[in-house]
C-alpha cells in the first residue's frame, strides 16, 4: 500500500495529516510596485514586470537566449580559465574566490562568447555576468572579447557585446588594465574599411 499512502510531488503533509501545496519559488515581489508576480508570467515576459514594467536582471545565459533565435548558440572558449599572477589575496585568496565563482554560477569566468543567428543573421554575441565578481574583467573576459571580435573580423559577422560590468579586476592588476587596450585594437580592426581590391 505504499503507492497509496506516497506523497504527491509539491505537497508537503503536515502535523495533523493536513496537506499544503510548497509555493516557495513559484512566486515574486516586483521590486519597484510591490506587485506579487507568477515567476512563469514573469520568464514570458522576459523579466519585465507585467504591473509596471520593471526590469528584473537577467544573467548571461538568459540574455543570450532572448537574442539568439531559438535560444541555439554555440558556445565559444569556455575552457578558458583565470590564473593568480599577482598571488592575490584580500578576505580570502583570489583563487578561493574563483573556485567560489565558478561555482556559485557554473561559469568558468565572467562572460559567455557565443555565436549563432539573429534575425536569422549570423552574429557573435558576447554577454557579461554581473555575479561572477561584479562582471569585473580580468584576462580572460578580454581574450574572449577578442577572440570573438577577431571571429567577427574573419567571418564578416556582427558583434555584439552586452556590457554588465564593474570595470577592470583588481586582482589582476596591470594584466587586467591591458585587456582595454587589446579589446580596443581588435576593434579598430573590427571597424577599419576594407582595402580596396586592385583593378
Amino acid at each position: 500500500m505504499a503507492w497509496f499512502t506516497r506523497q504527491k510531488p509539491g505537497v508537503q503533509g503536515g502535523a495533523e495529516g493536513e496537506k499544503k501545496v510548497r509555493t516557495e519559488g513559484l512566486w515574486l515581489k516586483c521590486e519597484s510596485c510591490g506587485q506579487i508576480i507568477w515567476k512563469k508570467a514573469l520568464d514570458e515576459n522576459h523579466q519585465v514586470c507585467p504591473n509596471c514594467e520593471h526590469h528584473f536582471h537577467l544573467d548571461a545565459r538568459a540574455r543570450l537566449a532572448l537574442l539568439f533565435d531559438g535560444g541555439v548558440y554555440t558556445e565559444h572558449d569556455s575552457a578558458l580559465v583565470s590564473t593568480d599572477p599577482l598571488r592575490f589575496a584580500d578576505a580570502k585568496p583570489y583563487t578561493e574566490r574563483l573556485a567560489a565563482m565558478q561555482r556559485a554560477t557554473s561559469l568558468s569566468d565572467a562572460l559567455i562568447s557565443a555565436s549563432g543567428t539573429l534575425e536569422g543573421r549570423p552574429v557573435n554575441i558576447c554577454a557579461m555576468e554581473l555575479k561572477f565578481i561584479g562582471g569585473s574583467m580580468g584576462a580572460v573576459v578580454g581574450e574572449k572579447i577578442t577572440r570573438a571580435i577577431e571571429r567577427s573580423i574573419a567571418d564578416r559577422h556582427p558583434v555584439i557585446i552586452v556590457s554588465a560590468s564593474g570595470g577592470a579586476r583588481m586582482q589582476e592588476g596591470a594584466v587586467s588594465l591591458m585587456q582595454l587596450a587589446k579589446i580596443s585594437a581588435a576593434l579598430m580592426r573590427l571597424v577599419k574599411p576594407a582595402c580596396p581590391t586592385s583593378a
